[in-house]
């Protein structure tokens, strides 16, 4: 009699784990559907993410001793490099059944989508024409932002040599707590670009956060039109930002 006790327990446990696996996978499938859809990733199975490109001149550069060093070349903010791993966690998830597994294998993650995060090209003509892409900053450092402005024709735009930011029919913005976020359609190569961008970097990042973070929000309120959105980032606390526009 114990034995058939403990085999119903067994069994009864059984059901219950593939119960909540499968009702957990089918969660994330979903989810996952409506991340893709979100971005605008179909076929091509990837979105490309680029930074704001600044170029340091021989001499312009200072070490952590704070004394001008010899680098030149191409470098980007830490702050928009963060912002960037964020988008490739943001389409990775925890192969199946390693979760529940001890060491590092825990942490093994997998993903269907190629994240690709590079700092801006110098050319317009290098500009991937076949992903979803994010942009992230001004014009003055990114020309993929300087292309959407003149190609695509966004509601929000930077103005007065990248100081101010212009939303129609209002008053320019200046305060550099303030940033944007856009999802405009590139009609031309059919698919979403995605414009976020401040006027310090700490706007930049936390437009950038708020896309990452909130995209089910925004997802839910627009399914498969065009936003924008300008927000205030808290100074302390880049994560923390409320929508103004």
């Amino acid at each position: 009699m114990c034995e058939n006790i403990t085999a119903g327990v067994i069994a009864n446990t059984i059901f219950f784990v593939l119960t909540v696996l499968v009702g957990w996978s089918a969660f994330l499938l979903f989810r996952r559907r409506k991340l893709l859809k979100f971005f605008g990733i179909r076929e091509q199975k990837r979105i490309t993410v680029y930074l704001s490109n600044i170029r340091v001149t021989q001499g312009g550069s200072l070490g952590t001793d704070g004394r001008p060093r010899a680098y030149s070349g191409t470098t980007v903010t830490v702050g928009e490099s963060l912002q960037g791993n964020l988008f490739m966690n943001l389409f990775s998830y925890l192969a199946p059944g390693l979760s529940s597994q001890p060491g590092i294998l825990k942490y093994l993650s997998v993903s269907d989508v190629e994240v690709v995060v590079a700092p801006s090209p110098l050319r317009e003509d290098d500009i991937d024409k076949t992903s979803t892409i994010v942009t992230l900053g001004s014009p003055g450092y990114n020309i993929v932002s300087e292309w959407v402005q003149r190609s695509l024709n966004p509601r929000m735009r930077f103005t007065n040599d990248n100081s101010a930011i212009t939303v129609n029919g209002l008053p320019n913005i200046t305060d550099g707590r303030q940033s944007f976020v856009q999802r405009i359609y590139d009609a031309d190569n059919k698919r979403w670009v995605f414009y976020t961008a401040g006027l310090s970097e700490l706007g930049t990042i936390g437009a950038a956060y708020f896309l990452v973070s909130r995209w089910r929000f925004l997802s839910k309120k627009y399914t498969t039109d065009k936003f924008e959105h300008v927000i205030s980032v808290n100074p302390q606390n880049y994560q923390q930002s409320t929508i103004v526009i």
